[in-house]
């Protein structure tokens, strides 16, 4: 009974120091384990946008000086979308090392912020669980047109200044810009921007010659993250006379008529609010120039500025003259402008039948003279005569 009582004992203290034992080791994984945590979190793309496919990139440190067995690494959120595969591993995270676990992610989710658990369960030991913050933000890229004419001209290039903002809080990146539209040249036909900082902008100048009526429309392209999105903003391209393009106006008009050649002289004096080049006055249809001024160049005006001209030409049976100016703007554009001037008629032959050419008149006056003077001679000599 004894002996019997005494080994009862002893196993008892056998399973009490087993407990003892297995609970020493539970306590120093746990400790090991909790040692290990969350060092950094880097989303791609930052924020989201409805709809994106982006990646989480968790970073874990062993900061403890033992080794700590893994055993498996998630992520979960009823709302996210976790495309990728759980990280099943029978691995080690080693005593100051670090870990990266990356998780792919789909955002099929409203506006807001979403909070998607990362949890790494440890083999001898518990689980780290840690909330990943995940923002969806639909704000998209802005197209402002900060500059562009109230009327475009057929044929004539004018500039259209626009400038792209973000007004996201994470970075855009490979932005381009796709002008486009009917009867449009544009230049040029793209632009690259690149990337855009959050609260940021950056402008382009595009040259747009219109040949019709239509619609300058404005497409940028841009990547956040992996995705591909794009705004787009559309341009009325209304033609008429521009309120500011070159206005040559014709003053001080006089005609005077010198056999048959008519010279006009006036005053040439640019009413716009745009340089006129290259100013040219001219007789237009109907009439024939000669010298000394078959055209007469003036050169450059100046807003306001004036220069005197004089013409010269020829013309039958006309009651007013078509005075042509022609111009250029300062990208080579060239303009025309008629204006008809009042002239005294001239019609070739009136006047003249049944006349004496001048010349006969002359010879006539000169034989008269000879004439009398013979008279007047003989009439003397026949006096002295008599006398």
């Amino acid at each position: 009974m004894k002996r019997y009582s005494l080994w009862l004992i002893i196993a008892v203290l056998a399973v009490f120091s087993l407990f003892s034992a297995v609970s020493a080791v539970d306590s120093a994984a746990e400790a090991a384990a909790g040692q290990v945590s969350v060092t950094l979190v880097t989303l791609d793309p930052a924020v989201f946008i409805e709809g994106d496919t982006g990646t989480i990139t968790v970073e874990v440190t062993n900061n403890g000086v033992q080794s700590v067995p893994l055993r498996r690494a998630t992520m979960y959120d009823p709302d996210i979308r976790v495309l990728s595969n759980p990280y099943d591993t029978a691995t080690s995270i080693g005593a100051g090392n670090k870990m990266t676990f990356v998780f792919t992610v789909k955002a099929d989710v409203p506006e807001g912020i979403y909070y998607p658990v990362f949890s790494l369960d440890f083999r001898d030991a518990g689980y780290l669980r840690y909330p990943v913050k995940l923002q969806v933000q639909n704000d998209k890229l802005e197209i402002s047109v900060v500059e562009k004419p109230d009327t475009f001209s057929a044929g004539k290039k004018d500039t259209v200044r626009i400038i792209v903002g973000n007004p996201r809080d994470n970075q855009v990146n490979g932005v381009i810009v796709y002008p486009g539209g009917q009867g449009l040249d544009i230049v040029p036909t793209s632009y690259f921007i690149g990337n855009i900082n959050p609260d940021s902008s950056s402008g382009l100048s595009l040259s747009v010659t219109p040949y019709e009526t239509t619609n300058l429309k404005i497409k940028v392209e841009y990547k956040n993250g992996i995705n591909t999105h794009i705004s787009e903003v559309t341009v009325p391209v209304v033609l008429g006379e521009s309120k500011k393009q070159a206005n040559p106006i014709l003053s001080n008009i006089v005609v005077d008529l010198e056999g048959e050649t008519y010279s006009v002289t006036g005053d040439v004096t640019n009413a716009g609010l745009e340089v006129a080049n290259s100013v040219v006055v001219m007789a237009g249809e109907g009439v024939t120039p000669v010298d000394p001024y078959r055209k007469y160049v003036v050169g450059s005006l100046q807003p306001d500025d004036f220069s005197s001209f004089e013409i010269t030409f020829q013309a039958e049976n006309l009651e007013s003259v078509p005075i042509v100016v022609t111009y250029k703007d300062v990208d080579g554009n060239l303009f025309e402008k008629t204006t008809a001037v009042d002239v005294p008629e001239f019609t070739p032959g009136a006047g003249k039948e049944g006349g004496i050419p001048l010349p006969i008149i002359g010879l006539i006056i000169v034989i008269a003279v000879v004439i009398g003077g013979v008279i007047w001679y003989s009439w003397r000599k026949r006096d002295g005569k008599s006398v």
